[in-house]
């Protein structure tokens, strides 16, 4: 990889260590969900945060199937979409307890 010491870093390890999310997470104060899924092609296993790396606001769901960004469930003539479903349920339980 050539292009990181054209922008000031070290090497391809330095970019990835200082590009990625993952060092903020401990970070973040607003209510936030992050869904993965183990079998996503471009988000290896070892990149995932440690439940000791997220704050105490957010929520980190891992599902064994779902792609990348896919989460596509039921059958070809009647498929269901997973984040569809999901995510407003999130966001209407997130808008109960600040409301609560």
């Amino acid at each position: 990889m050539g292009l990181p010491p054209l922008h000031g870093f070290s090497d391809a390890t330095d970019y990835y260590r200082r590009a990625s999310s993952r060092y903020y997470l401990g970070q973040i104060q607003t209510p936030t969900l992050i869904i993965q899924s183990s079998d996503d092609p471009f988000v290896f296993p070892h990149s995932l945060p440690e439940p000791s790396e997220l704050s105490s606001c957010t929520e980190f769901e891992l599902h064994a199937k779902g792609g990348h960004v896919g989460f596509v469930d039921g059958s070809l003539r009647n498929p269901g979409y997973y984040l569809e479903r999901r995510i407003p349920l999130w966001l209407s339980a997130a808008h109960q307890r600040e409301n609560a």
